[in-house]
């Protein structure tokens, strides 16, 4: 199992890893170590020892970072957007993450660079991943039963944006489809190494536009 060092994700990419051993989690059977997340501070709470702040970067249920031994003076307001280094921990059911540097953003543009680097970095991931599990005798995409086909041609179409389609959209468009088949179809799409999740589970992008 390959591990990675500093990892760009998002915050419902890090609240649904898959616990790899005692410290270290995964995505895709990948471990990490670290990672860095961008988000706004929407709560902070001061305590004897730590910070503790509540991160949203709109992708999920915000996230809790604790960073230990921090002045006053250099705590992130709330409403600041951040990028926090860190490593994921969880204790009693409850994911956090341990801030080891948390640096505010001035320049907004950053937030648009760290969700690029995100969706690079689980491309990377996925096709990874799908050079181990899968072989070139993979069906063709021509193939694929009529509503899988369906699905997959508006994904392609998505997937000029780097965070792909989401999923609200890809129903807007298939609205002749129940949902129960879309996800079917998105399942098995994954499985056949069609599609990959970008920014969180809920956008969608295709291997081969």
């Amino acid at each position: 199992m390959t591990v990675l060092q500093i990892l760009p994700c998002s915050v419902s990419q890090l609240l649904s890893a898959s616990k790899a051993s005692s410290d270290t989690f995964a995505l895709c059977n990948l471990e990490f170590n670290q990672v860095s997340v961008v988000g706004v501070v929407r709560e902070l709470a001061p305590f004897v020892k730590y910070v503790q702040y509540c991160l949203d970067d709109m992708t999920g249920p915000p996230l809790t970072v604790r960073q230990w031994d921090c002045t006053p003076l250099a705590f992130a307001s709330p409403g600041s957007y951040v990028k926090v280094i860190g490593s994921l921990h969880s204790s009693t059911g409850e994911r956090s993450l341990q801030a080891k540097h948390i640096r505010v953003i001035t320049d907004l543009n950053e937030i648009t660079s760290h969700m690029l680097e995100v969706v690079h970095a689980h491309m990377q991931i996925f096709k990874k991943k799908f050079d181990v599990n899968m072989n070139i005798t993979a069906v063709p995409s021509e193939d694929l039963p009529s509503v899988q086909g369906q699905v997959l041609h508006v994904i392609r179409r998505g997937s000029v944006r780097d965070i792909g389609i989401g999923f609200n959209e890809l129903q807007s468009q298939l609205d002749f489809l129940s949902i129960k088949d879309i996800k079917s179809s998105l399942t098995s799409l994954m499985d056949q190494g069609f599609v990959y999740h970008t920014i969180d589970e809920n956008h969608f992008k295709s291997t081969d536009p």
